[in-house]
């Protein structure tokens, strides 16, 4: 992606935990509506957790290739 490499590694790995903490807070909301019986929300609940496992196995490849400063 062209916005990748302009995008430092810090910044890449901070825009990527992020994400999957939207999508986490997406999959909760999506979570209290089934729980609330509107059952037509499960495909949804399941692609923000989808979505949040991606973002969350990105964020952890940047961190690797990326230690913190010391």
């Amino acid at each position: 992606m062209a916005a990748d490499l302009i995008r430092s590694p810090a910044v890449r790995l901070l825009h990527a935990r992020q994400d999957h903490a939207i999508c986490l807070r997406l999959a909760a909301s999506y979570r209290v509506r089934l729980a609330a019986g509107e059952t037509d929300q499960r495909e949804a609940h399941a692609w923000a957790l989808g979505l949040a496992r991606r973002w969350r196995l990105t964020a952890a490849e940047l961190s690797q290739s990326h230690p913190p400063p010391a």
